[in-house]
């Protein structure tokens, strides 16, 4: 069918019988009576359509099947030393980091190195230089990220890794930025690990509780005494 002849110069120059036939061949119903304006109307209305439909953008499909997808699109490391940290929630924090081969190289060839630790430091100020407070997470070079259970009425969180050596020294290998921390539920204060806590029936929907059993089960280590 020639779109073409929608313009208002054309329908114009049309008879009303001829409107009419033209609106039934673009599925349009008209009424008995109608005022050739309101058809003109209606088949301008059409055009601008159809014009809209062919200035889309084609979409294409594509079949994107994750579970066939390799391992080796998605390199374990970038060769960047970086650490990042991100809330998941009031309670927990999701830390990640990348250590470069020259990084990794340094420090199992040093005679001094001890271990790579995971130091999360709490601040009172955004500004303020040392934490009032930080607990150490001793992790191995195939680790690359962790979720860190947070402690009650802090503000401010920086993640570091560190590096420790045998004479206790230590050298930050990088520090994160500082992270404002949210105020935790009322619940969830009163949240230790290994007691059972009552929660609302929707927070228990959502995980809560397992999600406290879970992390302490396997990161006890990063909980204060």
């Amino acid at each position: 069918m020639d779109n073409s002849l929608l313009t208002l110069q054309h329908l114009e120059t049309l008879s009303s019988a001829d409107l009419i036939a033209l609106a039934d061949d673009y599925g349009i119903d008209i009424p008995d009576n109608l005022n050739r304006r309101f058809i003109i109307g209606e088949l301008l209305e059409i055009a601008a359509e159809l014009q809209m439909e062919e200035s889309a953008p084609a979409i294409e499909i594509v079949d994107d099947d994750l579970e066939n997808a390799s391992s080796e699109e998605l390199p374990f490391t970038f060769n960047e030393t970086q650490i990042s940290v991100v809330l998941r929630n009031p309670a927990w924090a999701f830390v990640y980091w990348d250590i470069s081969e020259a990084a990794v190289k340094q420090m199992e060839e040093s005679m001094r190195f001890e271990s790579l630790i995971l130091r999360t430091c709490y601040f009172e100020n955004e500004d303020d230089v040392n934490p009032i407070e930080f607990f150490d997470v001793q992790i191995d070079f195939s680790t690359r990220q962790q979720y860190i259970l947070l402690e009650n009425n802090k503000k401010y969180l920086r993640m570091d890794l560190v590096a420790i050596f045998d004479d206790g020294s230590s050298d930050n290998l990088c520090i994160s930025r500082k992270v404002k921390l949210p105020a935790l539920p009322a619940i969830l204060t009163k949240a230790k690990p290994g007691e059972e806590i009552e929660v609302p029936e929707l927070l228990e929907i959502s995980g809560m509780k397992k999600l406290l059993k879970n992390h302490y089960e396997k990161y006890r280590q990063s909980f204060m005494e």
